[in-house]
């Protein structure tokens, strides 16, 4: 069977969607993405051929496209070239609609309503990955993500001229608790982050590297200067990865390096607030830290409440979660 993937952003939801590859292999198997996320993609064994959105015009017919995005134009495209083998979004009607799904339920596309779909969001007890089984009926498995040789040698120079794991083998632990542009109430502050910081470096004789992309630096900088941890500065995709790789602990909002943390099986204390962790897999791999506030899962972009769930949250339930996991 022809299958064609379609799923353009964010890049971490590329990354996390790739769980779906093992229960469909035996197929040829395609992916429509977007220029920014495709290197997510590269050196997969499951994917036969990678698209960008701007290639869309080359895609010929498929047995089955499993179709991710809400966006009007990509449903648009994904219905009017395979509109009788889809699973997940497309038009009908001249409105985005979808085959059924819990997931796309907590939408913003659901068939109940935003207000409604929010509330199924904060109710629900699901991962990602159990949804897009029920969806696809099939096996979902882990991430599939490989560095290649170069870019593992290209993480290790880089550790070695930061002085990461010299003198005593000292453990390193990432740290990346910016959240971007998009979602800035995911993001711990700077002031707990030096103290978590500062904690860690002292009571565990632990090396920290602080990580985070362009939209962080700004921050980052700061956190470094207070704490004197190494800030790994901006680096393309596939070599962020490879940085995350060196950490033996990362410690993370709910954003890229979670997911990069997950891919390459790193241990992973991840903290949140205003998305789901209900809806995040660790596969074993380490703790979710949340505050205790009814208000979770608001998916908010800006919030009203005083203290705010990052606000609430305690940099001593970080540093134990840490702990637990070097232990």
């Amino acid at each position: 069977m022809r299958i064609l993937i379609v799923k353009l952003g964010a890049i971490g939801d590329v990354i996390r969607t790739t769980s779906i590859l093992e229960g469909l292999k035996g197929n040829e198997i395609d992916w429509l993405t977007s220029s920014a996320a495709k290197p997510i993609l590269l050196n997969n064994a499951f994917i036969n051929k990678i698209y960008t959105w701007e290639e869309r015009e080359q895609l010929k017919p498929y047995d089955l496209v499993i179709s991710l995005e809400d966006d009007f134009e990509v449903c648009q495209f994904a219905s009017s070239r395979f509109e009788k083998a889809i699973k997940g979004a497309y038009i009908k009607d001249g409105k985005v609609v979808y085959t059924p799904s819990r997931w796309f339920d907590m939408s913003a596309i659901s068939k109940f309503g935003l207000e409604k779909a929010n509330e199924l969001k904060k109710l629900n007890k699901k991962t990602f990955q159990e949804h897009m089984g029920e969806l696809l009926g099939t096996k979902v498995g882990g991430y599939v993500f490989e560095l290649t040789e170069e870019e593992k040698k290209y993480g290790i120079k880089v550790a070695r001229d930061w002085g990461l794991g010299t003198g005593k083998n000292k453990k390193v632990i990432g740290i990346n608790t910016g959240a971007g542009g998009r979602w800035e109430m995911k993001a711990l502050t700077i002031e707990k982050t030096i103290e978590l910081v500062k904690r860690l470096e002292k009571e565990l004789d632990v090396t920290c590297l602080i990580l985070g992309g362009e939209a962080e630096q700004a921050r980052n900088e700061e956190i470094s200067k207070a704490t004197g941890a190494a800030n790994a500065g901006i680096h393309s995709l596939r070599n962020f990865a490879a940085i995350i790789n060196q950490c033996d602990v990362l410690v993370t909002s709910d954003s890229l390096a979670m997911h990069f943390g997950i891919a390459l099986k790193k241990k992973i204390v991840s903290f949140f607030g205003p998305t789901s962790a209900v809806e995040i897999e660790l596969y074993g791999l380490g703790e979710k830290v949340c505050p205790e506030m009814d208000c979770l899962t608001c998916y908010r972009k800006a919030c009203d409440k005083e203290p705010s769930c990052m606000d609430t949250l305690a940099v001593g339930d970080l540093f134990e979660a840490v702990r637990n996991l070097m232990s």
